[in-house]
């Protein structure tokens, strides 16, 4: 079986000549089915470059992206958005909720572009809350809400269409200590429990121990790639 998710030799560049920035130059690396993967480096080091790449985001200049092992680019715009609408889910450091919306709503706007029936709609989204811990604050406003429950909102909105690949992006960043382990704790049960295969970029060493693999990213190359025995983290 091909991996999920596999880089061979990619690079993307900016710019032309002398002012060319080289983001990623010849990466490659595959990634299984079920894996929690965490990506670390230093600002501008190609992590967050790799993560759009994987996200459907951003092409590489060159080499290639497959996702089960089928090359992504001959894809056209339709097929690019089909693979993030049906295969990914996004989590964001800064949540990319909708104000003044309940949360069971902002939960189903991925349900909405698939053009899902309202009923079915809501009831997965309502499902979904409640695998985040957050069955009773269904028709609460992001605005009522902590930032701890608005991101566990954002990770119910990126799990509703039950993608194979949870995409998170510093997904800790705005929170205190104790609401990123609670966080992180969740995050590692969908992985374990609902087998849904986690990347995330982060630049916390803690954050990063909670995956089973650390890649390191420095001035566009893969510099490092360590099996890391997770720890057993408990919020606190």
């Amino acid at each position: 079986m091909a991996p999920l998710i596999t880089f061979d030799k990619v690079s993307k560049f900016y710019g032309r000549g002398e002012a060319t920035i080289r983001a990623l130059d010849q990466v490659d690396f595959t990634i299984a089915a079920g894996e929690f993967v965490a990506i670390m480096g230093p600002s501008g080091s190609g992590k967050s470059t790799a993560m759009n790449i994987i996200g459907g985001l951003d092409r590489p200049t060159s080499g290639e992206y497959l996702f089960q092992g089928v090359p992504t680019s001959g894809f056209d715009r339709t097929q690019t958005t089909l693979l993030r609408r049906h295969m990914l889910g996004f989590v964001f450091q800064g949540f990319n909720l909708l104000a003044r919306t309940s949360a069971v709503e902002n939960v189903e706007l991925p349900l909405v572009y698939r053009g899902t029936d309202p009923k079915e709609r809501r009831r997965r989204a309502l499902i979904a809350l409640d695998q985040v811990g957050l069955g009773g604050r269904a028709n609460h406003t992001t605005q009522e809400l902590s930032g701890g429950q608005q991101q566990r909102v954002a990770i119910a909105r990126a799990i509703v269409t039950d993608p194979a690949v949870l995409l998170a992006d510093e997904p800790t960043g705005n929170l205190d200590t104790k609401t990123s382990a609670e966080i992180m704790d969740l995050i590692t049960r969908l992985n374990q429990q609902n087998r849904i295969t986690v990347i995330m970029v982060t630049h916390e060493e803690d954050i990063a121990a909670y995956g089973r693999r650390l890649l390191r990213f420095v001035d566009g190359h893969l510099v490092s790639d360590e099996r890391q025995d997770a720890e057993v983290h408990h919020a606190v």
